[in-house]
């Protein structure tokens, strides 16, 4: 028996709250709205819907399709959960109003211009994939956690970007500027081609900050081992934002180790008691790379140091010969400025130094 090949065009707004399948070999093409409460299930390679806004208005639904589809809008309501399978290509807007979607056993593309947006009501869980330029939000979560976020400055157009976000934490080996990471959150971003890196965004919810602590973005190469690299961060609403561009799949949240630098702020070298007669600086051996400079009350250099070590460190003392007793009674300004790892943001302080004549 020959097989009957079915063409049905719809180009109008329709609602269908059974299931919706269509068969192999019908051609279907929706150009308009598909408003759908139960399975919408796709067995034909020669359905068209690069002109159809669906709309998932049901309870739990499966969006299914055995061959790649395209869609204008892809609308989520009613709640509950909505599974995909197969391959979806969004190109307009993704619009998330109440409901989770799943993409764990299928593929979700969204390349339209438009900012996508999320709740704690309504997000992608698993792989998000997107294409474009510019800023990219993704709202997405794993199981019942919003976890956000976004890539900041994304130059590669022509490349689709997938992230998807993890509520367990990250095994990586902390350097000395951080004094833990996030242990319930990471998120894994996994581009189909050469990606440059842009600055992120990371979502934490504004009642779980400490005020105390400084929070930042940290990445990796892996989630199991590998080293994290703090990439600077400051608090923007709920979410921490990157001073340093990301290149790396890994990305979380860390905590910044506070290292109490100090710089004494007296130099007493004309008396003979051995006490306070050269510059130091308390925990400056805790520093990656450090530039120290003295400048006199006009400004003006007096002396610089490139990774400097305090004069009377019992392992490993300053060898500089510069003769503090050459200084004139007054006051100075001793310019610290440090990294506390290879990878870390750079940071500065200022004292002010008062050279005393003595007795």
């Amino acid at each position: 028996m020959k097989a009957v090949t079915i063409f049905i065009s719809i180009l109008y707004a329709t609602s269908v709250y059974s299931q919706t399948t269509i068969a192999p070999g019908s051609e279907v093409k929706v150009k308009g709205v598909l408003s759908s409460g139960g399975l919408v299930i796709n067995g034909s390679d020669k359905v068209d819907l690069s002109e159809a806004l669906i709309s998932l208005t049901g309870s739990n639904q499966t969006l299914s399709t055995t061959s790649p589809l395209t869609v204008e809008t892809l609308v989520i309501d009613g709640g509950g959960t909505k599974t995909l399978k197969g391959d979806w290509t969004v190109t307009n807007n993704l619009t998330l109003t109440k409901g989770i979607l799943t993409t764990l056993t299928g593929k979700i593309l969204y390349s339209g211009s438009a900012a996508l947006s999320g709740t704690t009501d309504s997000y992608v869980t698993g792989l998000l994939h997107q294409r474009g330029t510019g800023t990219r939000f993704y709202p997405i979560g794993a199981g019942s956690t919003y976890m956000p976020m976004s890539l900041n400055g994304v130059q590669e157009g022509n490349i689709d970007i997938g992230v998807q976000g993890f509520t367990s934490g990250a095994n990586l080996t902390l350097p000395l500027d951080l004094s833990a990471i996030a242990s319930n959150r990471y998120w894994e971003v996994t581009p189909s081609g050469t990606y440059s890196g842009s600055g992120v965004s990371l979502y934490v919810p504004g009642s779980s900050i400490d005020a105390a602590q400084k929070l930042v973005v940290v990445e990796a190469d892996d989630a199991n081992g590998s080293d994290a690299i703090n990439l600077g961060g400051g608090l923007t609403d709920d979410f921490i934002t990157s001073f340093s561009p990301s290149t790396k799949p890994i990305l979380t949240l860390g905590i910044v180790e506070t290292v109490d630098m100090r710089i004494m702020d007296l130099i007493t070298p004309f008396n003979s008691d051995n006490i306070n007669d050269k510059l130091k600086i308390v925990n400056i051996e805790y520093t990656f790379e450090n530039n120290v400079t003295l400048l006199d009350r006009w400004g003006v250099p007096v002396r610089e140091w490139k990774n400097f070590r305090n004069f009377d460190d019992p392992t490993n003392p300053n060898p500089d010969t510069f003769d503090f007793t050459k200084l004139s009674p007054g006051n100075y300004i001793c310019v610290l400025e440090y990294t506390l790892s290879a990878d870390a943001p750079k940071e500065k302080l200022n004292q002010m130094i008062s050279v005393l004549k003595g007795n």
